[in-house]
C-alpha cells in the first residue's frame, strides 16, 4: 500500500490532526534510532551488529538455545473470578495473543499456529508488539500476522504495541482486527 494511500486511511480513521501528529511521533522517534536525535548510538543500527551478536551467541554456546527456547511458546490459561460480572460472562473465554513480533522466529510463528488450532475461546485479543523492530519496513510483520489471523475464529480486536507503526493499521484491519486506537468498543 502507498504511503499517500495509508495517510488517506489513516486521517479517515483518526482525523487528519491526530493521524499527523502520530506520523511526526514515529519519524521523530526513528530519527534518534538513526543517530540523528540526542541519543546518536544504537547498536541495533550498526551494520554489522546482529552478525557479530550472532557469532558472539555461538562461540558462547547459546545461540541455538535461545532459538529453540524462542520457537517452546506456551498457552497458560488462567480463570479469573469477577464477582460483580453478570452471569452472560460466566464461562466467557478471551483468547489473549501478545508479543508475537511475527518475523523473528518461523518456528515460534508455526508453534503458535499449532496451538490456534487446538483452542476454544469466544473473543480474541491481540495486545500488540507484531513485529520485532520499533523501526523500518513491516510487510514481513503484515504477512506473519496474516498468517496468524488465519487460524483465527470469530471477533478479533486489537491494539498497537511499542514496536508497531501507526501505517499498520490498514493492512491490519483488512486482515478483519478491530484495532482500538485510544478507543472503547462495546
Amino acid at each position: 500500500m502507498a504511503n499517500q494511500d495509508i495517510l488517506s486511511i489513516l486521517e479517515q480513521r483518526l482525523g487528519r490532526r491526530h493521524a499527523r501528529q502520530r506520523l511526526g511521533i514515529e519519524k521523530d522517534h526513528e530519527a534518534q534510532v538513526f543517530g540523528q536525535g540526542i541519543n546518536f548510538f544504537h547498536i541495533e543500527n550498526l551494520a554489522l551488529s546482529h552478525l557479530l551478536i550472532r557469532v558472539g551467541l555461538m562461540a558462547m554456546g547459546l545461540y541455538w538455545r535461545g532459538l529453540n527456547n524462542a520457537a517452546k511458546v506456551e498457552m497458560k490459561h488462567n480463570r479469573i473470578a469477577l464477582p460483580h460480572l453478570p452471569a452472560a460472562f460466566d464461562g466467557f473465554t478471551i483468547l489473549q495473543l501478545s508479543d508475537l513480533h511475527v518475523e523473528m522466529s518461523e518456528a515460534a510463528m508455526e508453534r503458535v499456529i499449532d496451538l490456534l488450532g487446538e483452542v476454544r475461546y469466544d473473543l480474541c485479543v491481540l495486545t500488540g508488539d507484531y513485529r520485532g523492530k520499533t523501526w523500518g519496513p513491516y510487510d514481513a510483520t503484515l504477512a506473519g500476522m496474516a498468517r496468524v489471523v488465519a487460524g483465527l475464529k470469530g471477533q478479533i480486536y486489537g491494539v498497537l504495541g511499542n514496536h508497531d507503526t501507526i501505517c499498520m493499521v490498514p493492512g491490519l484491519e483488512a486482515m478483519g482486527i478491530r484495532l482500538l486506537l485510544n478507543e472503547s468498543d462495546v
